[in-house]
């Protein structure tokens, strides 16, 4: 099977939903406001309410309670409300809501969520812009949508991809190829290109395997891979039966000086061991932001 053929193949395909494109469209403009934007986002009620448990989640530590949307947009930012809105989006979009036929859509959640924050925490390291702090968050959300397509729309496919995984301990990645001819990363990569998402973030899904093919946007890639090899040491994985290695052996390897060189983190195992704290610090918090993510 070709990767067009499956796009083919999959005819109810999401269209960008029509808040998301008001979403893209409102914060790539320069005039745009804060009015517009909660404007926006108070047209999907459902929405509005995760935003703002989101922004009254203990995340985020705000001192006072934020009843509103314009009042979460002032207090986190322009940017930081815009990603949380994307990704609440796609999610919405892509995941069916009794679950698809393999993954278990909490864990799956707390995969994407934990390696989203992990990705944030690795690039505070780097960047200060808020902006593209606020937009790793969301790479780190949505990586691994196409794990979710292909469990949606080729369930018997997908399932021998896990069997060969739990029997040989090769990569999800790997078992994709060897099934499909392609792997999540490429139809994840093809649906938001259709949805016209940001070159940045396109390039992080598509990419987040092997950052060293990708043109453009290496260090954010490679930021992300980082972020999600730590999320699997946790035990965080989409997929139990996924393989990791061990912390020793992980921080020791020559993918990891490869990733860190790429990223422009400082290549020290205590410095990486540190993210992984505050990584753990986050994981109580986990569940609790994923129920609000999967809410009605």
């Amino acid at each position: 099977m070709t990767l067009d053929e499956a796009v083919a193949r999959i005819e109810d395909i999401p269209t960008i939903p029509t808040v998301l494109g008001e979403i893209l469209r409102i914060t790539s403009s320069e005039k745009s406001s804060v009015k517009d934007l909660a404007q926006v986002i108070y047209s999907d009620q459902s929405l509005a309410t995760k935003i703002l448990k989101m922004a009254n989640s203990s995340f985020y530590q705000l001192v006072q309670q934020v009843k509103s949307i314009d009042r979460a947009i002032v207090v986190l930012g322009f940017e930081e409300v815009r990603a949380i809105a994307m990704a609440m989006s796609v999610f919405d979009s892509v995941y069916l809501r009794r679950g698809g036929v393999y993954y278990n859509r909490l864990r799956s959640w707390n995969h994407s969520l934990l390696c989203g924050l992990g990705t944030r925490i690795l690039g505070s390291l780097v960047v200060k812009s808020r902006g593209l702090i606020a937009e790793l968050f969301v790479g780190g959300l949505i990586h691994d949508i196409g794990k979710v397509l292909m469990d949606r729309y080729f369930p018997e496919q997908f399932a021998r991809v896990l069997e060969l995984v739990e029997e040989t301990s090769i990569s999800m990645e790997a078992a994709e190829r060897k099934i499909f001819g392609f792997d999540h990363a490429l139809l994840a990569g093809r649906l938001l290109k259709k949805w016209k998402f940001p070159n940045q973030l396109i390039d992080m899904v598509l990419y987040h395997h092997h950052p060293e093919l990708a043109r453009d946007n290496q260090c954010w890639i490679s930021l992300l891979s980082i972020s999600d090899l730590m999320c699997h040491q946790l035990g965080y994985s989409t997929y139990a039966c996924e393989p990791k290695l061990g912390l020793r052996k992980l921080l020791r390897s020559e993918m990891m000086k490869g990733l860190a060189q790429m990223s422009g983190l400082p290549y020290k195992s205590h410095s990486l061991i540190d993210s992984l704290r505050k990584l753990k610090e986050h994981l109580t918090e986990v569940d609790r932001l994923s129920g609000i993510l999967l809410s009605p």
